[in-house]
């Protein structure tokens, strides 16, 4: 029987400034994650009301994108962080590919992936827009499945889970156990500030700790998980 390969990937937006923590613990575990930046944003010092919970959301500057990130990779997360249904094409062109050139020129390399901002707020036109206009090629949801399976779609890129879903140390101990002759995906969603907003850093060093350093896993970012599975495609 062939065994399938086990990715694990992250994905977190807005580019505060607890990403500089999160980045130390994920440097230090070896785990890889995306992140999607708003270029309108950077530097802004703001706190704001999260599900009735007030928090710290200062951006981190522009001139930190760069070496934070090292080793990560960096996506669009849209200008200035707007709901695309309610704009029309130019509007979703301007605020998805000047992102895209505005984080390329800081990372110095490509960027072909994107987080929707707000989630759900995509349907078929925002698709078809950025599709045709940009050079964006898959797009992250907040729709979790709660299950290890690549994107059928890769613009519309549901994740297994959010990081502080009560279900993510059971779904680590599954994906470490599970065994498949398909290739499965462990994809985990959200925003640094969030640590500081439900004081969990703890428990996302658990986390580390428990999924880290396994020699059947794969660490690595979006793209590079889709890029490996299109090449076993072929």
């Amino acid at each position: 029987m062939r065994r399938g390969k086990k990715y694990l990937t992250l994905s977190f937006d807005d580019g505060t400034i607890q990403d500089i923590r999160f980045v130390d613990i994920l440097n230090q575990y070896g785990l890889k994650c995306t992140f999607n930046l708003n270029s309108g944003f950077w530097g802004q010092k703001h706190r704001i009301i999260h599900d009735g919970i007030d928090c710290d959301h200062t951006e981190i500057e522009e001139n930190q994108v760069h070496d934070l990130y090292l080793g990560h990779e960096i996506a669009v997360h849209t200008v200035t962080h707007p709901n695309l249904l309610q704009l029309n094409a130019d509007q979703i062109i301007h605020e998805v590919d000047d992102d895209r050139k505005a984080l390329e020129a800081l990372c110095h390399y490509p960027i072909v992936g994107m987080a929707y901002p707000g989630g759900p707020f995509y349907n078929e036109f925002v698709i078809k827009t950025i599709t045709d206009n940009t050079p964006i090629r898959y797009a992250r949801t907040c729709q979790n499945h709660h299950t290890f399976t690549f994107p059928a779609r890769p613009m519309e890129w549901h994740p297994t889970c959010w990081i502080e879903d009560p279900q993510l140390m059971e779904l680590a101990d599954a994906f470490i156990r599970a065994e498949s002759e398909e290739d499965m995906l462990f994809y985990i969603w959200g925003h640094s500030f969030e640590f500081e907003k439900y004081q969990s850093w703890q428990r996302l060093i658990d986390f580390c700790r428990l999924i880290a350093d396994l020699p059947d896993i794969i660490y690595a970012t979006n793209q590079a998980c889709l890029a490996a599975k299109k090449s076993a495609c072929r």
